[in-house]
């Protein structure tokens, strides 16, 4: 809540008494770079605001507790002000009644110069109740030499390959004795394998669940997804990539030619590659391409006592000189509005061109339901048995009896898992 406190400013100089209002807020505990910029964001809004006694508190919680936190806050009506969550997070939030909508506090021309992907993610029954102030993005990492050494020519700049095509290098690199391409099947959170590989799933034509019904059945296990999942599983039986890797970045060591992976790896593949680095937008299954995007994003309580000044950090956050550049510098993730971009030269250039390019175009919000924990980590589960041999569409069905299983058991008016 919105704490107020009286304090006399001025004392004994005859000026009146102002009233300090606190706002409440809580982040996730990020890298110290992130933690510190955090703490300079805040510090900013309090001097800038400090003649009208507004000011805020902010906490931080380890990333690991974080959601479980705010579930503990939520039940003892405790949340604070405003504070960050996962893009996924959205949706469950609003189901319960937990956030406030944001349209009000933002103007459309504002709301324009968001990626429309931050859009999208915040977005829940026509209503915007989160906004972020920066994105993600996943690409297909190339080495020129080494695809050159197998006589590979990768695209034109910012085109990406058909699958055939995708498999086609690999073959031609395998043929050379190079190993192809590294996937991360090590990672051990299943968020990686949603978030990375949904978009084999989208560029097939299919889709994840029905969010508006809600329902997986005779959605997940369909015939496109099948058909696109058993594409990939091909990857892993022809050994294109390995199912258990040890080394977590094999691509950076020179020991693969392709790397699937995030914006996150720019800069350390920079440094080792120079100019052989190269990007692509991932391998597409059908005619149009497709690509994730996502992460953490700002909200205000439904509870607080003053949307208003809540919404007020929510908009200094997110502003592209308070908030966006300071937080892009300190993590290195993609700016989450238009006008940021010109704080960093280096979307001129790839790979940063391309991360902006199909943020604005081909990526696509993971599936905004409250149940999506559920779903995640079912299909994360099917997808790691996929890699590693299992029967396609068996798998998927269960994956997709699991969720359905927990969407069913859910009673009218009940909070979602």
């Amino acid at each position: 809540m919105v704490v107020f406190l009286l304090v006399v400013f001025l004392a004994g100089c005859g000026r009146a008494p102002v009233e300090e209002r606190v706002i409440r807020v809580w982040s996730h505990q990020g890298q110290e770079a992130e933690n510190r910029a955090m703490r300079d964001i805040a510090e900013a809004f309090n001097t800038a605001y400090a003649g009208r006694g507004i000011r805020v508190e902010l906490s931080f919680f380890p990333d690991f507790q974080y959601t479980e936190k705010l579930a503990i806050a939520a039940a003892a009506r405790d949340l604070p002000d405003a504070f960050d969550l996962d893009g996924p997070l959205v949706a469950r939030l609003v189901d319960a009644g937990l956030l406030a909508p944001l349209d009000g506090w933002f103007d459309r021309a504002e709301l324009e110069d968001f990626l429309p992907t931050l859009l999208k993610q915040g977005t829940i029954g026509g209503r915007l109740y989160a906004l972020g102030a920066f994105d993600s993005a996943v690409v297909l990492y190339y080495d020129r030499e080494l695809l050159a050494r197998a006589g590979v020519t990768p695209p034109a700049d910012g085109e990406g390959w058909a699958w055939d095509e995708f498999m086609a290098a690999c073959a031609a690199l395998q043929a050379a004795g190079i190993e192809p391409l590294a996937m991360h099947m090590d990672e051990s959170a299943d968020e990686w394998f949603t978030y990375a590989f949904s978009p084999v799933v989208w560029s097939g034509g299919g889709r994840l669940i029905d969010d508006d019904a809600p329902r997986v059945r005779g959605v997940l296990a369909d015939e496109a997804n099948v058909r696109s999942l058993r594409a990939w599983q091909q990857v892993f039986e022809k050994k294109y990539a390995a199912t258990d890797p040890v080394d977590p970045n094999p691509f950076g060591n020179g020991k693969v030619a392709l790397d699937w992976s995030g914006h996150w790896m720019a800069r350390p593949h920079q440094e080792a590659k120079g100019g052989r680095l190269g990007a692509m937008p991932l391998p597409r299954l059908g005619a149009e391409a497709a690509a994730p995007c996502g992460s953490w994003c700002w909200g205000v309580s439904a509870r607080t006592r003053d949307p208003e000044l809540a919404a007020l950090w929510v908009r200094w956050v997110t502003d592209p000189e308070q908030g966006v550049a300071p937080i892009v510098r300190a993590n290195g993730a993609v700016p989450g509005r238009r006008s940021a971009f010109a704080a960093f030269p280096e979307y001129s250039k790839q790979p940063y061109r391309q991360f902006r390019a199909q943020l604005e175009t081909t990526a696509r919000a993971r599936p905004r339901t409250p149940f999506y924990a559920t779903l995640s980590q079912r299909f994360a589960a099917a997808l790691r048995d996929i890699a590693r041999g299992a029967d396609v569409e068996a798998r998927l069905r269960q994956a997709e009896d699991e969720v359905q299983a927990v969407i069913d058991r859910r009673r009218p008016g009940e909070a979602g898992p």
